[in-house]
């Protein structure tokens, strides 16, 4: 526990050292010009109670929760095989088994299960359990829509747009993500926000696409709070509102989008900046993810507005936040494997 807990400390530590290291200039947000206002859609998450940090977080669910599930999954509780076939799938709380996790998920897919038949249905188009098999899987998404999955539907979309395994066909994408926003499928919602907003796949229509975000939003996606932010920033079927903006990509974090956090980093720099915010989200968002590409995007940001955090109580003001930003979204991710 220790050694988690000192590891966490000196990742934010080091992630301070790696924003106030150099100096580069950020870039001018670019707005565009205003549109009718849209305010952002009741917020998703219930507000989290103070509680163990994330290193005891971790430490207790690999020592309690996992082996529990585990103990269901064997029983026979299909939810518990699902999630223990993610969890060999990951890598998350034993060595990482795709084989194994296969197993599981098949196990939990004869009793009918729609998440584990669609994470079959992805796990054979991607390749997880060897060459990618874009027939196959579609026979998985068409059993998990059976079963009550819409991700099924929505995922049969993405191969007619995509042409895996059958020939393109823009008319079928539209269907099918359709038919799946229509059972609640947010990801299906904010894919045909995107649609709308870029005029790619139908005619562009900026009203639209913020309507599409909204009800995905409201029904908890990441990337739908996401997109809402941006389209706040940038004044894209909204009038540009930097405060709205902050709201929705403090949510877009909150329900878990890494990229939210340089969005609010971005936001807080541009203007009347607040710099413990923006560092606080940079430093949390090293701890997470802390890959070559997350390092060189957060580098980019640095600037002047670093000064403001030099001195040491300014300092610890920002590890303070992010290490909340941290601990609360590590409690959202435990609680939608093991339900507390």
């Amino acid at each position: 526990m220790r050694l988690l807990g000192s590891l966490l400390a000196g990742l934010f530590l080091a992630a301070l050292i790696v924003l106030a290291a150099e100096r580069v200039t950020a870039p001018a947000a670019v707005v565009a010009a205003p549109a009718p206002a849209v305010a952002p859609p009741a917020s998703a998450v219930t507000p989290v109670a103070a509680g163990p940090a994330a290193a005891e977080l971790l430490a207790r669910a690999a020592k309690e929760d996992w082996p529990a599930l585990v103990a269901k999954a064997e029983s026979g509780d299909a939810e518990a095989q699902f999630h223990r076939a993610m969890g060999m799938l990951s890598g998350s709380f034993e060595p990482a088994n795709p084989i194994a996790a296969r197993r599981w998920f098949l196990r939990a897919a004869d009793q009918g299960h729609g998440r584990a038949l669609n994470a079959l249905g992805e796990c054979e188009s991607t390749g997880e359990f060897g060459a990618p098999d874009h027939t196959r899987a579609a026979w998985y998404y068409r059993e998990a829509w059976k079963a009550g999955e819409p991700m099924g539907m929505f995922n049969l979309g993405l191969q007619a747009e995509h042409g895996h395994g059958r020939a393109q066909d823009v008319a079928e994408t539209l269907r099918c993500f359709r038919l799946a926003a229509d059972r609640g499928c947010a990801i299906a919602l904010n894919r045909l926000g995107l649609i709308h907003m870029e005029g790619d796949l139908a005619p562009k229509d900026e009203g639209q696409a913020i309507a599409y975000f909204r009800q995905a939003a409201e029904k908890g996606n990441a990337l739908a709070w996401l997109n809402l932010a941006v389209a706040y920033r940038l004044g894209e079927g909204v009038s540009p509102d930097k405060t709205l903006a902050l709201v929705c990509a403090r949510e877009a974090w909150a329900q878990g989008s890494t990229e939210a956090a340089l969005e609010v980093a971005d936001l807080q720099i541009m203007d009347e900046p607040d710099p413990v915010e923006a560092a606080a989200y940079l430093a949390a968002l090293i701890v997470v993810d802390g890959s070559p590409d997350c390092l060189q995007r957060c580098d980019r940001r640095k600037g002047p507005w670093l000064d403001a955090i030099q001195e040491g109580a300014t300092k610890r003001r920002v590890e303070e936040m992010a290490k909340k930003l941290v601990d609360d979204r590590t409690r959202r991710q435990l609680r939608e494997i093991f339900g507390r």
